[in-house]
């Protein structure tokens, strides 16, 4: 496991506290710091992993973890179109992530 791989895991448990911390005061704000803060935790842990993946796979992450916090911040202020959004990114990003992966092995 990469340097940025084990601070970014850190990082991301820190936003875990941090949420629950926010949900059990009722704080939406501290909510949305902590699922920031893990999914900056998350990038962190990525680009530790990507090294060794292609462009076209990082691209898709990337794409992934964006529909993750649009997912997030729907659900947190309670828009539905924006958790819909979120997830259809997702979608889009894990498929091309797959695409990505596929080539990478064939030129193996």
């Amino acid at each position: 496991m990469s340097k940025d791989e084990v601070e970014g895991k850190s990082k991301r448990i820190k936003g875990q506290i941090r949420e629950e911390v926010g949900k059990l005061t009722d704080n939406k704000a501290e909510q949305l710091k902590g699922k920031i803060e893990q999914v900056e935790g998350k990038v962190q842990e990525e680009i530790g992993s990507a090294r060794s993946m292609s462009s076209e796979e990082v691209e898709g992450r990337s794409k992934r973890i964006k529909g993750q916090i649009r997912e997030e911040v729907g659900k947190l202020t309670d828009n539905k179109a924006e958790q819909v959004k979120g997830k259809i990114e997702q979608v889009e990003g894990q498929a091309q992530e797959e695409i990505g992966k596929v080539k990478r092995k064939s030129k193996e």
